[in-house]
């Protein structure tokens, strides 16, 4: 039986943006690739609570997404555990 897979959670801070991702495998197919919408405008001077919510905003949508695709809540919570950071903010 193919099963549906999720690879890898990425939050990407780049420049003045931040965006959730997930590598998946859906049914056995190729490997894709599930985002939230992103927020773009962010300061690299915000308060790091701030950040941190807006963060936790975009794996929210991110987690609804792969909920949405199929994925089971103990799947994306397992997944989630294993977060990596991506940062590129144009020192």
């Amino acid at each position: 039986m193919l099963e549906n897979r999720i690879h890898r959670i990425t939050v990407k801070w780049i420049a003045d943006s931040v965006l959730a991702e997930a590598e998946v495998t859906l049914g056995g197919s190729a490997v894709q690739t599930i985002t939230s919408s992103g927020l773009r405008g962010m300061s690299v001077d915000a308060d790091p609570g701030y950040l941190r919510v807006v963060e936790e905003t975009q794996l929210s949508e991110l987690r609804k997404r792969l909920y949405a695709a199929g994925f089971s809540k103990r799947a994306i919570a397992t997944a989630v555990k294993s977060i990596v950071h991506v940062e590129s903010r144009g020192d």
